[in-house]
């Protein structure tokens, strides 16, 4: 499964530079009946619309029939990472500066594991966010992060 994940991720790559697209994440899921695969894009300079997943699609399905990768009927799934998109390192959190997030915490600050708020500020391993409810700047190591996601913002 690991080769067919990494050719399957070395082709989207390939794929996604074409349309300045990145890949953001593969997923394999199989069952008894089929197998889903699931190419999630992403673009660094703007949202991901069903255009770009119609696009990515077109692009990479001549690929995957050409060389076969599962050996039962699959279904192919093109997403975003979607609006509440995980952060998943310290460099997604500063392309996100200002923008609403949760995070969780591995060990309490100041007696939370939870906080929610605008990134404010990320320099090194530090992220400094503005919590939403109590207006206060809060500062932790994003090693010390267990999950973190940006929140819509109504």
């Amino acid at each position: 499964m690991k080769d067919i994940k990494k050719d399957i991720f070395q082709a989207a790559q390939s794929f996604a530079q074409e349309l300045g697209l990145i890949i953001f994440d593969i997923v394999i899921t199989q069952t008894k009946r089929k197998t889903t695969l699931e190419i999630i894009i992403d673009s660094l300079t703007s949202y991901i619309g069903i255009d770009e997943c119609e696009n990515f699609s077109k692009k990479i399905d001549p690929w995957l029939e050409e060389n076969d990768p599962f050996e039962m009927k699959y279904d192919l799934i093109v997403s975003s990472p979607g609006l509440d998109r995980p952060l998943r390192d310290i460099s997604e959190c500063l392309r996100f500066k200002g923008r609403l997030a949760k995070f969780i915490l591995k060990e309490p600050l100041e007696s939370r594991t939870v906080l929610k708020g605008y990134i404010q500020d990320v320099q090194d391993d530090n992220v400094s966010i503005l919590e939403s409810d109590s207006k206060k700047v809060f500062t932790f190591d994003f090693p010390k992060v267990k999950k973190a996601n940006l929140e819509i913002d109504l």
